[in-house]
């Protein structure tokens, strides 16, 4: 009978180690699952980031570029926007704006020229004018053209 009740013992205690170790196990995955999973959302934002930042100074250089060719000068580039961003404005003709969406809400990404910017006259209402078809993501044609003395003409094809 006595061995029988040591049996039982030896049982018990390796259910009990058994659990413990799958305790610990879980004890060290959770966390490890929880950091991996916002250091991966986090890289995701940080990667939009840059995008977006590579797309506004490729427009803002090649504007700056082009207007200092003459009147008539034109080129097209072929951007790769980002799944996040809204729109595409330009305030005051010096500024392009992307809104880009986050879990946190909605940032504006800023990008100041030094040439004035202006696009399709129906897209604009005062001071702010709206880039129709830069916005969504993809890969998108932007023509920049030189039309008159003193702005650049941006617009998607």
């Amino acid at each position: 009978m006595e061995e029988s009740h040591q049996a039982k013992g030896k049982l018990g205690q390796s259910s009990l180690e058994y659990l413990l170790v799958v305790a610990i196990t879980f004890i060290v995955i959770l966390p490890a699952t929880y950091l991996f999973y916002s250091y991966s959302k986090e890289s995701g934002y940080e990667i939009t980031d840059a995008q977006v930042t590579r797309l506004g100074r490729s427009i803002v250089d090649a504007a700056e570029s082009i207007f200092y060719s003459g009147q008539g000068s034109k080129t097209v580039l072929e951007l790769n926007v980002p799944d996040n961003v809204g729109t595409a404005q330009i305030i005051d003709g010096r500024e392009i704006v992307f809104n880009v969406t986050t879990s946190f809400g909605v940032s504006e990404i800023v990008f100041f020229s030094s040439v004035n910017l202006t696009t399709a006259s129906s897209g604009c209402n005062v001071n702010v004018c709206n880039i129709s078809g830069l916005a969504g993501s993809g890969l998108k044609k932007v023509k920049l053209e030189v039309i008159s003395q003193d702005s650049v003409n941006i617009e998607t094809i």
